[in-house]
């Protein structure tokens, strides 16, 4: 008597696919979707892809961890970047060169880096504009709505990039100081936008301000954090922390401790 055929069955299942999955690096998972149709699927799954951000975090190394930068490489509307695993610091760094093509988008820079995810902002005459590129898919996404401020006859701007876990949205914050004529005092004025949306937003409570950051926000869970200096600048001037919730889109001023000492860090 002939047996039946059983039915074919994989070797492991879906849910355990996707946990051996999610533990990987992400060049391998790139490469990995052109596998099949059920794996390109499931890696471009929102689900999975916070599936494999978390394990990411959670993990005690720094493989996951890189240090970039925007490098000049001629004239040309083109954006060169350098990345380095932090891990490799500790023996021999390996720096990586590539391009973030804004050939049609000129005038671009890297403004912030989160989970991934790496903002671009570019001046224009009406202002500004933003977009967002993840650096190992290499897809870039439209750009923002134009953001702009009050008119004046000189400006500095900053911004910030960062994530609201309770939104699930990646967002932008700027402040720019504007001054608005010779004998008025300055103004000082932060946006926020979040990827996505067809405006930006006024961020009310933010401090008046002489001088702004040298370098961007720093993101630290859910905030955007700026040291500054309040008032004009002088040896007795009084350094500050502006912390910017991105949940609530508030922000306010911490104090730093009495001994705390400041390092200039363009010095280096």
């Amino acid at each position: 008597m002939r047996s039946e055929k059983k039915p074919w069955s994989p070797l492991l299942c879906d849910e355990l696919i996707k946990e051996i999955l999610s533990r990987l690096p992400v060049k391998p998972l790139i490469q990995f979707k052109c596998v099949c149709k059920g794996w390109n699927s499931l890696m471009s799954d929102p689900y999975f892809i916070k599936l494999h951000l978390s394990k990411s975090a959670a993990k005690d190394d720094l493989e996951h961890l890189q240090l970039m930068k925007n490098v000049c490489l001629g004239s040309i509307p083109e954006i060169h970047m350098e990345s380095c695993d932090v891990s490799s610091l500790f023996h021999s760094p390996q720096i990586e060169t590539f391009l973030f093509n804004f050939a049609n988008m000129p005038g671009y820079h890297l403004v912030g880096s989160c989970n991934g995810l790496h903002c671009g902002v570019s001046e224009i005459p009406e202002g500004y504009r933003v977009c967002f590129w993840n650096k190992a898919t290499r897809v870039i996404s439209r750009e923002s709505p134009t953001l702009s401020f009050s008119p004046g006859i000189g400006r500095r701007t900053m911004f910030g990039f960062g994530y609201d876990p309770s939104s699930d949205k990646y967002k932008v914050v700027a402040i720019a100081l504007t001054m608005l004529s010779l004998d008025v005092s300055q103004k000082t004025e932060m946006k926020v936008y979040s990827a996505g949306d067809s405006s930006w937003r006024n961020l009310k409570g933010f401090p008046v301000l002489w001088t702004l950051p040298k370098v961007g926000g720093v993101y630290l869970s859910g905030t955007l954090n700026w040291v500054v200096i309040k008032g004009k600048e002088t040896i007795h001037s009084e350094i500050v922390i502006i912390s910017v919730d991105l949940e609530k889109e508030t922000c306010r001023s911490l104090f730093l401790p009495d001994d705390f000492c400041f390092v200039d860090t363009n010095q280096f």
